[in-house]
């Protein structure tokens, strides 16, 4: 995916051999937040987010991506306040 891959935009080619797996996390989570970005905007309601469906639809598979997808969306609706710009 294409997101997944601007997430290693920043990563050196040594980092990436160091530490291969924190590489893929970061991607990972770089790429969750701006599925979930685009997602929460198309949504009259945040409330209604279904992380399970949302899972589904972007084929995110593992726990660490479950994981990832609800602190996500925790920054978007706590940190951010998300929820109130969109209402």
């Amino acid at each position: 995916m294409a997101l997944h891959e601007l997430g290693h935009k920043d990563h050196t080619k040594t980092q990436y051999e160091l530490n291969r797996e924190l590489c893929e996390l970061q991607a990972d989570r770089s790429m969750i937040h701006h599925l979930l970005e685009e997602e929460l905007k198309t949504m009259d309601d945040v409330s209604d987010f279904n992380f399970v469906r949302f899972m589904e639809k972007y084929n995110l598979k593992t726990i660490a991506n479950e994981s990832m997808v609800i602190e996500e969306y925790k920054v978007f609706v706590e940190e951010k306040g998300y929820f109130y710009e969109q209402c």
